[in-house]
């Protein structure tokens, strides 16, 4: 029987676009409601959505932790084995990140005239707080405001680590109603940071729906393809009701329409990866975790410094923006290369080299 390969190549594309419009979206993270040069204003428009971004990049995670488990499920790899390698993969990079934010902070303090005891967290809970991605269950702020998602992800791999023992110790069909039920339910979940491992919940499903009805098209399953692309629209009808009816901002219509659109591209597949003048936005992609972790306290240090010298309404605001995107895409590079990359591969190769228990 052959196997299906579940390696969706424009992903990292994707992935690139996110990171670039999370990142310019910060870039005008204290001058959204002020007036700016027309040629900035105009940048500015684009970067406005820019959180949207990251709700691109839970449908993709959707579809990447569901492939995962697929390639997992040959290998009778149990859940430990799932939540080792998403703790390897999450965890020691961002772990690396927020040291070298802490430094930054202690380099920059004497020119921002701050205590340097200001650039460590403010105490012991806030340490632990923010060392295992727990700040909203113990009500501290986070270091670096952006990490909020990382605690979204760290609770999705929570919710797929119980789901996946249910499938291996009771019932896959179980399993599967339980995540559909859920992802229905989240739509309805209030906005609570406490909450945000379940209010994002649907957006995460999106994507792993996309990867099922991937795999059930490709093995002729029509029934089942069409029922997890009805659940994808569904759960952006709801979002779109609870926007409309309650005034509650949702953006899993945006979401369930990204994952339709990757849907259908995916026969497009590898004539898009081919296309070399889009190759750059595959290596933003392939490094975008780093880019996200360490783009805000890079891009804003230059914007804050260079804000102290250029009037908000002198064009060379925009130059100002560039030189911020830069530096920050040339320290996550460095970062990628020297950090995650090395981390990542020996990760896989430890997932090679030992046997699965």
């Amino acid at each position: 029987m052959t196997v299906w390969n579940p390696q969706y190549k424009t992903l990292d594309h994707w992935r690139g676009i996110a990171a670039l419009w999370v990142m310019i979206f910060h870039g005008f993270g204290i001058t959204f409601n002020k007036p700016l040069h027309p040629l900035v204003e105009l940048l500015k428009s684009v970067a406005a959505p820019g959180w949207l971004g990251l709700h691109l990049f839970f449908v993709i995670s959707g579809y990447c932790i569901a492939a995962s488990v697929y390639k997992l499920s040959f290998k009778n790899g149990s859940t430990w084995n799932f939540i080792k390698s998403r703790f390897w993969r999450l965890m020691p990079t961002y772990w690396l990140a927020f040291i070298i934010t802490i430094i930054l902070n202690l380099v920059s303090s004497p020119f921002n005239q701050t205590n340097f005891l200001n650039s460590f967290p403010s105490s012991l809970q806030s340490w632990v707080g923010n060392l295992f991605l727990i700040q909203p269950y113990l009500n501290v702020p986070f270091y670096v405001i952006v990490y909020w998602s990382l605690v979204v992800e760290l609770g999705f791999y929570i919710i797929i680590a119980i789901l996946l023992a249910i499938r291996n110790n009771i019932n896959q069909n179980l399993s599967f109603f339980i995540a559909i039920i859920l992802g229905l339910s989240s739509v309805f979940i209030p906005a609570d940071p406490r909450l945000g491992l379940l209010k994002y919940w649907s957006e995460f499903l999106c994507g792993s729906l996309v990867f099922i009805a991937l795999w059930a098209s490709n093995h002729n399953h029509i029934y089942q393809r069409n029922l997890c692309l009805i659940v994808i629209m569904i759960l952006g009808g709801l979002g779109q009701y609870m926007t409309f009816a309650h005034h509650q901002p949702n953006q899993i219509l945006f979401s369930s329409v990204f994952s339709i659109i990757i849907y259908f591209l995916y026969k497009l597949d590898k004539h898009i990866d081919s296309l070399k003048f889009i190759k750059w936005l595959k290596f933003v992609g392939v490094m975008s975790y780093s880019l996200y972790l360490l783009h805000a306290p890079f891009q804003g240090r230059v914007i804050n410094l260079g804000l102290r010298f250029i009037p908000l309404d002198s064009p060379m605001i925009l130059l100002l923006q560039i030189i911020a995107w830069a530096i920050a895409i040339s320290f996550s590079f460095m970062f990628y290369r020297l950090v995650e990359k090395p981390l990542n591969d020996w990760r896989h190769q430890r997932a090679i080299t030992k046997p699965v228990t």
